[in-house]
């Protein structure tokens, strides 16, 4: 459909995760005009990313939105190790450093996350959100740039200064500037677990060292839990993810006790960076410039 309309402003922002809701909340506090987009209808509503560090919980403070964040937050978690599921912890860490005034290592859920920093974007009506909008394309010069937008209502045109793209591991604002990833992938595959109405009260992480199959516990607030299981390489992703299959691997840890299941995966983790994060006045930011791998997160 041919573009019609055009909206001017100062930055664009493609990708409504957390990097880009923060990024808007930044710039809305500075009262720059920004437009951010993204293809989905709304923010997420599965568990995805499930902790945040000291230094991001500090972000969240700079942008006035500390005291929502860390109602849906289990702060200063730590890694209990264990030799196999109920066997003899052998290791602990537990850190208690909180120098950027907040725990090292905390738990939270993505889709609550996400909401709080959407709510606080209404606070600020230099700020347009637009879901279900989609990049088409986009060209720049020396004054700025021209991005082509697709909407429930047609084509727009929107005409910024810069355009950030935070649109995530795939983002077509890194491969439309010309940027690869570089780094490596891990051969292992994890499968990911999440679930609700959790009944276990212990909240610190629980790694179980079982050279057989390695297992990470995570506790997450609101009662719930994510499991992460190393993979051999015989096991398909398709018989993996099959419900019968997902609650025998749970069952060393869980019994036969009920366990609501809402959300899993098979993940291949990623330690990759973009070579360029800047072409003129595109840039990128989040996971569409850099991919770290949680595990970094579970020593």
């Amino acid at each position: 459909m041919q573009s019609t309309e055009t909206l001017r402003t100062a930055v664009l922002v493609v990708g409504a995760g957390p990097t880009g809701l923060t990024l808007a909340n930044i710039l809305g506090q500075h009262g720059i005009d920004t437009v951010l987009i993204d293809r989905k209808p709304s923010t997420v509503a599965e568990p995805r990313a499930v902790s945040i560090d000291d230094e991001s919980l500090r972000t969240m403070q700079a942008i006035g939105l500390i005291e929502p964040v860390m109602k849906d937050v289990v702060p200063g978690y730590g890694v209990h190790y264990y030799t196999r599921p109920h066997g003899r912890c052998f290791g602990k860490v537990e850190p208690t450093a909180s120098d950027y005034g907040f725990p090292k290592r905390n738990a939270f859920r993505q889709p609550l996350f996400e909401a709080t920093l959407c709510e606080g974007l209404q606070r600020f009506g230099s700020v347009q959100v637009l879901f279900s909008h989609t990049l088409d394309g986009f060209t720049q010069d020396d004054a700025g740039v021209s991005a082509v937008v697709n909407g429930p209502q047609g084509s727009i045109t929107v005409r910024a200064a810069y355009l950030v793209g935070t649109d995530g591991g795939r983002s077509s604002v890194r491969q439309a500037i010309g940027s690869t990833l570089v780094g490596s992938s891990f051969n292992a595959r994890w499968l990911v677990v999440d679930t609700e109405d959790d009944d276990d009260p212990f909240w610190q992480t629980r790694a179980y060292c079982d050279a057989r199959r390695p297992v990470v516990e995570v506790p997450g607030p609101n009662r719930t839990r994510r499991f992460e299981f190393l993979l051999r390489p015989q096991e398909t992703d398709e018989a993996t993810l099959r419900p019968e299959r997902v609650s025998e691997l749970l069952r060393p840890f869980r019994g036969e006790r009920k366990t609501n299941v809402v959300r899993k995966t098979v993940y291949t983790f990623h330690a990759r960076v973009a070579d360029h994060w800047r072409k003129g006045r595109v840039f990128l930011a989040g996971d569409a410039a850099h991919l770290t791998p949680p595990m970094r997160d579970r020593a």
